[in-house]
């Protein structure tokens, strides 16, 4: 929500993945200017909903870190789109030295109900979502 990362626990060139239409991104910077801006940070929130680890996991099998996640908030567009909560989950794959080489998003929407009811927010009402939950 607020793109503030801790930037020492992530590799410089780290590849972003989500089902985003901007993603994938590589490049932790690249990744932070466009978090940093996407969110109204005080109208917005992330809540932690869980947080598991498992060593010789990930791509590179070095350990993988996932975590469960619900947001909400309000999008910086010009007629302040607010985003019904839904929650997701993000694996953090870690490299040899412990770092986060890629950060893999998932939501429980569909990229085309989170993108239309952003465009619509009376869109959230179709009966069309209803099987999407």
């Amino acid at each position: 929500i607020t793109g503030k990362l801790d930037s020492t626990i992530y590799t410089d060139d780290c590849l972003f993945k989500s089902p985003d239409p901007d993603m994938p991104v590589r490049g932790l910077r690249k990744y932070l200017s466009a978090a940093a801006q996407l969110f109204d940070q005080r109208q917005s929130c992330a809540e932690l909903l869980s947080i598991s680890s498992t060593e010789g996991g990930g791509e590179m099998g070095y350990g993988i870190v996932e975590v469960t996640w619900r947001l909400s908030g309000i999008i910086n567009l010009p007629w302040h789109p607010t985003v019904e909560p839904w929650t997701g989950s993000t694996r953090y794959h870690l490299d040899s030295d412990g770092l986060i080489y890629m950060h893999e998003e998932q939501w429980d929407i569909s990229v085309w109900r989170a993108f239309i009811c952003t465009l619509y927010p009376e869109a959230r009402e179709w009966i069309i979502w209803k099987s999407d939950n």
